[in-house]
């Protein structure tokens, strides 16, 4: 069951930061949603795959991975790729983060060394911003909920062996 949501919502959410690379806007209307949803669904699953993975010795970890059919050992394998693969592409150049609209001016954070704070940028900017924002916020859980459906199986797995 962990495994099951866990693993479904963080490939979700890897398909949709992967979108983020794609010129334009995120198309997902939702996007919002799914980085609230996805964040607080990180921390229990996560926590629970890490509390139960404990109780597996180390040595028997990966016997329990080969146990599982082929094509679950190809997914996860997928899913865990895709995931990092999208944490590590940076996309375009971004000069800052968090991008807001205040006063009707787009601004960033800039975090360059010597010049730190607020900066007005134009709007193809601000953009690529909040673009590195989105991805960031929605690969990263992403990743981790394929890590902890992969342990989940591989937990159950050993349980069952």
């Amino acid at each position: 069951m962990h495994a099951g949501i866990a693993g479904g919502l963080g490939a979700l959410m890897v398909l949709t930061a992967a979108l983020t690379l794609l010129p334009g806007p995120l198309p997902l209307p939702g996007a919002g949603v799914l980085m609230g949803v996805g964040l607080a669904a990180t921390f229990p699953l996560f926590g629970v795959a890490i509390v139960r993975g404990f109780v597996v010795p180390k040595e028997e970890q990966w016997p329990a991975f080969r146990c599982l059919p082929g094509w679950v050992q190809l997914t996860l394998a997928l899913l865990l790729g895709a995931g990092i693969a999208v944490n590590m592409v940076r996309g375009e150049e971004v000069r800052g983060q968090d991008a807001q609209i205040r006063d009707g001016r787009y601004q960033v954070f800039v975090t360059a060394q010597g010049k730190r704070g607020w900066a007005d940028v134009g709007r193809d900017e601000y953009l690529r911003v909040r673009e590195s924002d989105q991805r960031s916020a929605l690969a990263i859980p992403g990743t981790l909920l394929a890590g902890a459906a992969t342990l989940s199986l591989i937990t159950g797995e050993a349980r069952r062996a």
